[in-house]
C-alpha cells in the first residue's frame, strides 16, 4: 500500500522522529487532504455540467413552445421514444382497474363475462372464435359452428373453412371448398343459408361491407353482393387491407403511398370492383404485419384502432374524412389521431365497445385503452390457465 511504502521511507531517513512529528504521517495526511479537495471539484464541476445539460433540455423546451392543435395528432420524438426507456410495468406501477367486458377462450372452454363456465363441442383446437348477439361462432380441425346462447349443442355451418361475421353479428360468410354462403346467426332459422355463389377457393372473406361480403385473396381485395347474382372476379390489386363496415357507402381500406407509407382510403363498391377514394392520411408506424396482427374498426364504425411500433393508435376516420373533403388536391399527410395508448407487446386488439378497445399483452395481461387517453388494467380471472384467447364481441349481446 501507498502509505505502508511511506512510512518505511521516512523511517528510513528519520528513525529519532516523534510519532506526533511523523513525517510520514504528515505526508499521508496532506495527500489525503489533497485527494479530497481534487474529489470536491470534481464533483462540483459535474453538478455543473449536469446543470447546463438541464439547461439547454429546458431551453429547447421552451423555445419549441406548446403544441399547437394540428400538432396535437401528429407523432412527435417524445411519442416514438420518450415511453421506450423503461418497461410499462416501471412507469406505471398503478393502473385503475376495470372487469374483464368480453368473454375468454380457455382451452376448450368458454369462459364469459358475466361467471359462466361453457365446454364447447369441437374435434381438435378452436382456431377462430367470435361473440355474436345470440351465441358463439367458431371453427376446429373439421367444422365453422354456432353454439345459440339458448342451446347445449351448436349447429354446423360448414365443413372446414374460412369465415367472418358482420359488423353487427347477424350474418356469417364462408368459403367452403369454393362455395361462398352466407347465413343468418339470429332471430328464427338460426344457421339458415340465404345466399351463395362459386368463388375462388383461395378466396378469403374478411368482412362485411353493408350487405356485401369482402374477399381477399394473393389478386388483391373483391367483393360480393351476398344477392342473387353470381360471383364475377373484380379484383383490385392496389388495395393492401379492407375493413368493412356495418352500413354508410364507404368502407376503409389500406394502400401503399409514393413514399412507400401506408395510407388510409375510403372504398366504395361499383359494378367493376372495390374503388379507391379520398386518400384520408398516411403513417410510417403502420405496417401490414401489425394491421394482421390487430386492426379493428370500432363497433360504430367511426374509429380504426391500430396496433403500432409504440403502442394502440386510434385513428378518427370521420375527422380523416372531413379533411380529406377540405383538400381536393390529396395533400393530406397525418393520420387524424384520436388517442394514443403507449402499450408494449400487443399481441391481440379487439373492441369492448364504442370507447374502449383492449389489448392483450403477452399472454398473462389485458390493457384497456380507452378514447378520453385513459389506459386501465383489465382484471383477469385468478385461475386463468396459460394460452387464453380474448373474444371479440360483434353487435349488441342478448342478456
Amino acid at each position: 500500500m501507498l502509505e505502508d511504502e511511506l512510512r518505511e521511507m521516512f523511517a528510513a531517513r528519520v528513525q529519532t522522529s516523534p510519532a506526533a512529528a511523523d513525517p510520514a504521517d504528515r505526508a499521508i495526511r496532506r495527500a489525503r487532504v489533497i485527494n479530497r479537495r481534487r474529489q470536491g471539484l470534481t464533483g462540483t464541476m459535474t453538478v455543473f455540467a449536469f446543470a447546463a445539460v438541464l439547461g439547454a433540455a429546458a431551453a429547447a423546451q421552451s423555445v419549441s413552445g406548446t403544441p399547437s392543435a394540428a400538432e396535437a395528432d401528429r407523432i412527435t420524438f417524445e411519442d416514438l421514444f420518450a415511453g421506450a426507456q423503461q418497461p410499462v410495468a416501471t412507469r406505471e406501477p398503478a393502473l385503475p382497474t376495470m372487469a374483464l367486458p368480453l368473454d375468454l377462450l380457455v382451452g376448450g372452454q368458454l369462459w364469459t363475462s358475466d361467471g359462466q363456465r361453457i365446454q364447447l363441442q369441437q374435434d381438435g383446437a378452436v382456431d377462430a372464435i367470435a361473440r355474436v348477439p345470440d351465441g358463439w361462432v367458431y371453427s376446429d380441425d373439421t367444422a365453422v359452428r354456432l353454439l345459440p346462447s339458448s342451446a347445449d349443442k351448436p349447429v354446423t355451418l360448414s365443413g372446414r373453412a374460412s369465415w367472418t361475421v358482420s359488423q353487427d353479428g347477424v350474418r356469417v360468410a364462408v368459403n367452403d371448398h369454393g362455395t361462398l354462403t352466407v347465413s343468418k346467426l339470429s332471430g328464427a332459422g338460426k344457421g339458415t343459408q340465404v345466399a351463395s355463389s362459386p368463388v375462388p377457393e383461395a378466396a378469403v372473406p374478411v368482412g362485411f361491407f353493408g350487405d356485401r361480403v369482402v374477399l381477399s385473396s394473393a389478386s388483391g381485395y373483391d367483393y360480393w353482393s351476398a344477392g342473387t347474382a353470381r360471383y364475377s372476379e373484380t379484383w383490385n390489386a392496389e388495395l393492401r387491407a379492407v375493413f368493412g363496415t356495418a352500413g354508410g357507402s364507404a368502407a376503409v381500406g389500406v394502400v401503399e403511398g409514393a413514399d412507400k407509407r401506408l395510407c388510409l382510403v375510403d372504398v366504395t363498391a361499383i359494378k367493376t370492383g372495390l374503388k379507391i377514394g379520398a386518400r384520408m392520411g398516411c403513417s410510417e408506424l403502420i405496417n401490414m404485419e401489425m394491421i394482421r396482427r390487430g386492426a379493428a374498426l370500432s363497433p360504430d364504425g367511426r374509429l380504426l384502432a391500430i396496433i403500432t411500433p409504440v403502442g394502440v393508435q386510434m385513428i378518427d376516420l370521420q375527422r380523416a374524412r372531413d379533411a380529406a373533403a377540405g383538400d381536393p388536391q390529396q395533400k393530406v399527410k397525418e393520420l387524424q389521431v384520436a388517442a394514443n395508448c403507449p402499450v408494449e407487446t400487443v399481441v391481440a386488439l379487439v373492441w369492448a365497445d364504442n370507447q374502449t378497445a383492449l389489448a392483450q399483452i403477452g399472454g398473462d395481461a389485458i390493457l384497456a385503452c380507452r378514447t378520453d387517453g385513459a389506459k386501465l388494467q383489465v382484471t383477469m380471472p385468478k385461475d386463468v390457465t396459460p394460452g387464453w384467447m380474448l373474444i371479440p364481441a360483434f353487435g349488441t349481446v342478448k342478456k
